[in-house]
């Protein structure tokens, strides 16, 4: 570690030196999965976004995504070459989207939700408190317990405290991201991250032509 850097830049703060320096480290290994996304089957972007989205019910953010998506177009490509059987491909898509699906999950893996944070769900957004817990319980089928769902209500009356925005009555893919958090926390807390990381994904099922 450069101690005159960490002075002259971060008023020899080391931690704010770590965290400039993972957050370069992270910049960096997203510029590289741009790289090799750019060059692996590009013509086949669009489908690839689309399979996760199918199978999720919902698009992650990109620099989740990417790093994966070379793989699930080299996927679809096999399987479009004959090289793959249906169900080969959609064993090896399904597991592949978890990996997706687990890496979105990555914040939201602590034991217990910290003090603020309970502080801040008592405190923002409360207008729109009940409003996202009955359209939780509405499409989970019942109301989930406040430890598992915190992060998620919290995200979900951001969205309805947006200007100019309503949900529709069906269910879209702001539901589906909702309700990922919820199940995959609840079993994360209850069986681990293992049973968790293996949890059956809450879209459509792959189909074939």
């Amino acid at each position: 570690m450069n101690q005159k850097l960490i002075d002259e830049l971060y008023n020899g703060d080391a931690a704010r030196y770590a965290e400039s320096l993972d957050e370069c480290n992270r910049e960096a290994i997203e510029w590289k999965a741009l790289e090799r996304a750019a060059t692996v089957l590009p013509h086949l972007d669009a489908q690839a976004q689309n399979t996760i989205e199918k199978c999720l019910g919902y698009l992650p953010s990109q620099h989740i995504t990417l790093p994966h998506e070379p793989f699930i177009r080299a996927l679809i490509n096999s399987y479009q070459l004959g090289q793959l059987s249906a169900e080969q491909y959609s064993l090896e898509m399904e597991g592949h989207i978890k990996l997706i699906r687990n890496a979105d999950m990555e914040h939201n893996l602590m034991k217990d939700y910290t003090p603020s944070a309970y502080k801040n769900y008592s405190e923002t957004f409360i207008p729109y408190g009940q409003q996202a817990r009955d359209r939780i319980k509405g499409f989970l089928g019942y109301e989930p317990k406040l430890e598992h769902s915190l992060a998620a209500e919290m995200w979900l009356r951001k969205i309805f405290a947006m200007d100019n925005f309503r949900l529709p009555d069906n269910m879209t893919a702001i539901d589906f991201k909702v309700l990922t958090l919820i199940r995959y926390r609840e079993i994360l807390l209850e069986f681990g991250k293992q049973f968790a990381d293996a949890s059956p994904l809450l879209g459509t099922h792959l189909y074939f032509d």
